[in-house]
């Protein structure tokens, strides 16, 4: 903390003005010294907060935003891609009220088992960046878990060879039976920073158009991706 000294000094006479002259000139040092070896924060007690670096910003305003794939031909990879994987329903851009968002169902395919999913624009991913991840995901009808939604990550998908690729399930917070009906809920802030590279996340989805408890309708919206 800062440390107030009081400076007294009397002038009696002219005697002994140049003696109170050097006592006020020491004590201006001794002032100066203790400014230099106190504070109120100690160097143990500095934050070195790191500026967050955005690579990447999606809301889905834009409704061309979401283009069709395929699981084996090119795909372009300036725009989020989606794979029907099984059956024919897609993600589709969709919004409401103003707000855009992608969105899926399997409400009315008329086909057993639908798994779509929605892909990214590959990032590349440097040494020292600790990426991290955030989203916000709703649903409406969601009756069970098996009619899931999955965060998929792959570093050797090259928007061709879909098949060929491998990818892995990364945790995140998704919607549940309980959740309130199209209400977004947050993901909570995903650490990516093991992958390296050329890395592409997804997000994939399970559901039926003649299982009625598999129907449900999924939405995502609001993604960065940060570092």
């Amino acid at each position: 903390m800062e440390e107030l000294i009081l400076l007294t000094y009397t002038l009696t006479s002219k005697k002994k003005d140049m003696k109170s002259t050097k006592t006020l000139l020491f004590s201006f040092v001794a002032v100066g010294l203790v400014f230099l070896t106190s504070s109120c924060t100690k160097d143990g007690d500095y934050q070195l907060y790191h500026v967050q670096q955005t690579l990447m910003s999606q809301d889905f305003t834009d409704p061309s935003t979401i283009v069709n794939g395929s699981a084996t031909g090119i795909n372009d990879n300036t725009k989020w891609t989606t794979i029907a994987q099984q059956g024919t329903k897609n993600w589709t851009n969709s919004g409401y009220g103003g707000n855009g968002y992608g969105e899926f169902t399997s409400y009315q395919s008329n086909q057993a088992l639908n798994v779509a999913w929605l892909i990214a624009p590959t990032q590349v991913f440097t040494e020292g960046q600790n990426v991290t991840l955030a989203f916000q995901t709703a649903e409406a009808y969601l009756k069970s878990l098996d009619n899931s939604i999955e965060l998929m990550v792959s570093t050797d998908y090259d928007g061709t060879n879909f098949n060929a690729s491998s990818w892995v399930v990364v945790d995140a917070n998704f919607p549940t039976p309980d959740s309130e009906k199209y209400a977004f809920i947050n993901s909570g802030n995903i650490d990516l920073s093991r992958f390296k590279g050329n890395v592409t996340f997804a997000f994939r989805v399970k559901g039926s158009g003649t299982n009625s408890s598999l129907g449900a309708t999924y939405q995502i919206d609001n993604i960065r991706l940060f570092y």
